[in-house]
């Protein structure tokens, strides 16, 4: 269906002060308003710009204050590029970022910047002479005008690249899901939030960009804050979780959460176990399907339906068409698994350092489902399938099994290279607190409940996975560091 976005659009300074009314609503919910140097913070960004055409900006800024001021200054600029970086990136992130992004100005601490020139530095002194004064090939054409905003992307694969998105892109998106609410709110389609999720990615971004086309109000919140003290939750909010902080906040929190109307649950795939605990505390949960290629979610189960029973992540949202394909790229029958294709006019624009375009703004994802009664269910991920002594296994199958069982606290099943199973199953753990850890116990029961092959020959018990603040893996990352583990035995 058509979806109409707000006329207001097209001006960005009315762009940026409905940001910043979002935000000074959502703060005197709070209690709290706007600091005293947010103007000074603010003309100081659009002043950096003054003599730059079209300006390519790099934000890379941990405090969240000095972030919404930055994007408020760009969208007062009202022209060039603004790319959102993740300042928890490390080394080899970085070198990634440095190889294809060239920006006029980086707007961040003093500290970003000198480690954006040696960075630099190190780069150009490694590439070929004849690449230091012609334009990187990966980069495409740049407009003369308009906006672009690149979220980061790729944290899984290990490839970092951005999502290049517009303000009508971002507003088809808002417009879909508003009118998804409307039935399900009673605030005239006002969307406000309380956000937990962090404001570099597009899970976090993407609720005060609702509430700022919505008329909405936007509440950040400190999630280590909220961890100890939830603050007193206004009637009509919604908010977004992971699965990690949906699992901490029901073991300490679970009266606070079930005052929410609706909490949006995404970033990463949710185990059956804490669905149905979840259910079982009456949580008003609304699973959800999206990335950042769609500007967040593009289909969305509805707390009735979730309480009733229903599985999957929803039905597409009114602004989606969905379409399950075949290894042909054929459509295929209802109940099939296949790869998810999306049509929307909310997706992105193509990638940075890839720029390839959609035909007929189609969108095929890297994960697998199906779609029955007219709801989708998410059933993994293309690339993650591993073969192993000839037999197909799902990772994902052998993870949820192990959290169900409530066997560890985290898990992650990799594939890794052998010259006798062609791929070899290794599991990289976190162990209960409140348990022993038992490899060979462990190892043990899993061969008495599954089959062979979907055994981990491995078993590596970690501290911690290192997920993101969005519960995502790098799958890159621990892939190397189990080779390594496997090469010093």
């Amino acid at each position: 269906m058509e979806i109409v976005v707000p006329p207001w659009l097209s001006c960005p300074n009315s762009i940026a002060s409905a940001l910043e009314l979002a935000l000074e609503k959502g703060l005197a919910v709070l209690g709290e308003q706007l600091p005293p140097d947010w103007q000074k913070w603010v003309d100081k960004y659009q002043q950096s710009l003054a003599k730059i055409e079209y300006p390519k900006i790099l934000l890379v800024e941990p405090d969240g204050v000095k972030f919404r001021a930055a994007v408020v200054a760009f969208f007062r600029i009202g022209r060039g590029e603004l790319f959102i970086a993740n300042h928890q990136w490390q080394g080899r992130e970085w070198q990634q970022v440095v190889q294809f992004l060239q920006p006029d100005r980086l707007w961040g601490s003093s500290q970003w910047q000198q480690q954006w020139l040696r960075l630099q530095s190190d780069s150009w002194n490694t590439k070929p002479l004849a690449h230091k004064t012609s334009t990187l090939e990966c980069q495409p054409e740049q407009p003369k005008s308009g906006l672009i905003i690149g979220f980061p992307t790729g944290g899984s694969s290990g490839r970092i690249r951005f999502a290049l998105h517009t303000p009508q892109t971002l507003a088809i998106a808002v417009a879909g899901l508003q009118e998804f609410l409307v039935p399900l709110l009673s605030n005239n389609g006002q969307i406000n939030s309380f956000c937990v999720l962090p404001m570099h990615h597009v899970g976090g971004f993407m609720q005060w960009w609702r509430s700022a086309l919505t008329g909405g109000k936007f509440s950040p919140l400190d999630y280590g804050l909220v961890k100890q003290i939830p603050p007193p939750l206004p009637p009509n909010y919604v908010t977004s979780l992971v699965p990690t902080q949906l699992e901490y906040l029901l073991d300490r929190h679970g009266d606070w959460l079930k005052n929410f109307p609706l909490i949006f649950l995404g970033g990463a795939p949710a185990w059956p176990a804490l669905l149905a605990r979840a259910k079982t505390t009456a949580i008003n949960l609304a699973p959800t399907y999206g990335m950042t290629e769609t500007a967040a979610q593009i289909a969305t189960l509805t707390p009735g339906e979730f309480l009733a029973g229903q599985k999957g992540v929803g039905k597409p949202l009114p602004h989606v068409r969905l379409t399950i394909i075949n290894h042909q790229g054929e459509s295929i029958m209802s109940g099939a698994v296949g790869t998810i294709c999306i049509d929307s006019g909310a997706l992105c624009q193509g990638y940075i350092p890839e720029h390839p375009d959609f035909p007929g703004k189609i969108f095929t994802t890297g994960d697998l489902g199906y779609c029955q009664n007219g709801y989708l269910y998410i059933t993994g991920r293309q690339g993650r399938r591993i073969i192993s002594g000839g037999e197909n296994i799902d990772p994902g199958e052998v993870e949820a099994f192990l959290l169900d069982q409530n066997l560890v606290q985290d898990v992650l099943i990799i594939g890794v290279s052998d010259c006798h199973w062609g791929e070899m199953l290794v599991a990289i753990y976190v162990p209960k607190a409140d348990q022993q850890d038992d490899v060979n116990a462990l190892a043990q029961y899993l061969k008495s409940q599954l089959s062979g092959p979907k055994c981990p020959k491995h078993w590596f018990p970690v501290p911690d996975l290192r997920r993101s603040p969005l519960g995502k893996l790098n799958h890159q990352f621990w892939y190397d560091w189990a080779s390594e583990q496997l090469d010093r035995k």
